[in-house]
């Protein structure tokens, strides 16, 4: 096995900038076994998007590989692919459905409303304040639920990515736990409410007809929760922080543009989603490396987003990239459906700093959220005042 010892993704190092490390692992270790990880690590973008794109060697669902299984919540990739490109259709449907133009128009008044809350404050945490009060409000808009607290969606989510690490981080049942429990019972009320409508409601009622149980839907929802709340709420720390770090930035995506394609370079150069996994459905190769049926894979996307073979000048930012084919929202059947959102509320966050009277800065030390699938900032200190 080729091994790679000093991969260590929950340093304090690797937080604050995995990027050095990811370019020596994809020269030296492109794939390798890691007993901390529990996986094979994968990090160049060929074999990552290979991988992503290949349902029939490599899936998500451990139940497709063996009967066998520490799994006991019911799963979307569970179903046969004719019912998950159904359920998928009718989330893409609703997406599609929904007028954008309208939408930006509501994110950039909930976000004037948060700014004018906030902007006489010496100090205030980003991530509560905005990330989590505009991931919120988007997130309930897309699903069409009732919009809780934005500290009980922050909870959650970190919850959430914390549990993706758990093989990293240690295991903590009863966190882990009190987190599923917290986000069933989410999940839970919405679908209990008379007032839910939109995506969830078109959900509940299509999986009814397809006789699809109530335990696949909840997790359906979950994922387009993480996928919606969780990709703008890690997002929008990152954004910011790199808005104030880089003036010059900051003033190129003033340029209408710019701003479209910059936010999606932003996403290759700095995205929330910095990892995934797989497990081999079958023996098989990769870069002449044999996984076995039933071993786990670590696809590193954002090892895969600087790979220099498909993105020149991988460690630069170049706001006019094309073509950037990055794999910061994955790729093939468990693609990202609410990263359309992502990029609506970047790009409504751009242009709200850029009218906002005064640039914001920071006031304290931000503090990296622990994990490594997921790179988002837990506490980002700034204000609007000089």
């Amino acid at each position: 096995m080729s091994s790679a010892p000093d991969f260590d993704p929950l340093s304090p190092a690797m937080l604050e900038n995995p990027y050095p490390v990811y370019a020596e692992l994809q020269a030296k270790h492109p794939v390798f076994w890691d007993e901390k990880v529990g996986a094979w690590v994968v990090t160049r973008y060929d074999d990552c998007r290979e991988i992503l794109m290949d349902s029939e060697r490599f899936v998500r669902d451990p139940r497709r590989v063996s009967e066998v299984s520490t799994e006991s919540e019911e799963s979307v990739q569970a179903l046969d692919r004719k019912a998950v490109s159904e359920l998928r259709r009718l989330v893409t449907g609703s997406i599609h459905a929904q007028d954008l133009e309208q939408i930006g128009r509501s994110v950039r008044a909930s976000i004037d409303r948060i700014f004018e809350g906030v902007a006489s404050r010496p100090s205030f945490d980003w991530m509560i304040e905005v990330g989590a009060r505009l991931s919120g409000t988007i997130t309930a808009d897309f699903l069409g639920v009732t919009e809780p607290d934005p500290q009980v969606f922050k909870t959650i989510v970190e919850g959430m990515a914390r549990k993706f690490d758990a093989d990293l981080a240690g295991d903590d049942p009863e966190a882990e736990r009190r987190v599923r429990e917290a986000f069933g019972g989410l999940i839970d009320g919405w679908l209990g409410s008379p007032q839910t409508h939109g995506t969830v409601l078109t959900l509940k009622n299509r999986a009814e007809e397809m006789g699809v149980h109530v335990g696949v839907v909840k997790n359906l929802i979950g994922l387009l929760f993480i996928g919606s709340f969780g990709t703008i709420f890690a997002s929008s720390g990152s954004f910011a922080f790199m808005l104030m770090e880089r003036p010059d930035v900051f003033d190129q995506l003033r340029d209408p543009r710019l701003l479209g394609s910059g936010i999606e370079e932003f996403l290759r150069f700095d995205g929330p989603s910095q990892a995934t996994s797989r497990i081999a459905k079958r023996t098989t190769e990769v870069r002449g490396v044999t996984i076995k049926e039933g071993d786990p894979v670590f696809i590193v996307l954002g090892a895969a987003n600087r790979d220099p073979d498909q993105f020149p000048r991988p460690q630069e930012l170049v706001l006019d990239r094309a073509p950037n084919r990055h794999l910061s929202f994955g790729w093939g059947p468990h693609s990202c459906l609410g990263s359309l959102f992502g990029q609506l509320a970047l790009g409504e966050l751009a242009r709200a700093l850029h009218d906002a009277p005064a640039p914001l800065r920071l006031t304290g030390t931000p503090i990296r959220l622990p994990t490594t699938t997921v790179r988002s900032f837990a506490s980002l200190p700034v204000t609007f005042q000089a």
